[in-house]
């Protein structure tokens, strides 16, 4: 299993990443390790384009709070995340969830 991210685009305060692969046990410590690399006094908002990411089966809940576990002022925008992700995050107010890159890209500028 393999997951990737690329950066698409960064401004003060402010980054987007693309994510792509499938996120399991052995691929979420290193995705974890990749965002919290920007993890900085720079960024406060996380765009994070999901559309291409997928999820094993079986991957503990506390695993993918694990991925947003930055400091509460940050702020995440998850551009179509799959379903283990949205019903993680649902009542946490640090989240907006965007099923199109178009209504994330609104909020971007």
């Amino acid at each position: 299993m393999i997951v990737r991210t690329r950066v698409l685009a960064e401004a003060p305060g402010r980054v987007w990443i693309a994510v792509s692969g499938t996120l399991g046990p052995a691929t979420e410590p290193r995705l974890r390790q990749d965002l919290h690399a920007r993890d900085d006094a720079e960024h406060s908002e996380f765009f994070l384009d999901l559309t291409e990411l997928r999820c094993k089966d079986g991957l503990a809940d506390d695993a993918l709070r694990g991925l947003f576990a930055f400091d509460c002022e940050v702020r995440f925008h998850l551009i179509g995340a799959p379903g283990p992700i949205r019903r993680c995050v649902a009542d946490d107010p640090r989240f907006m969830l965007h099923s199109t890159v178009e209504s994330a890209w609104g909020a971007w500028g």
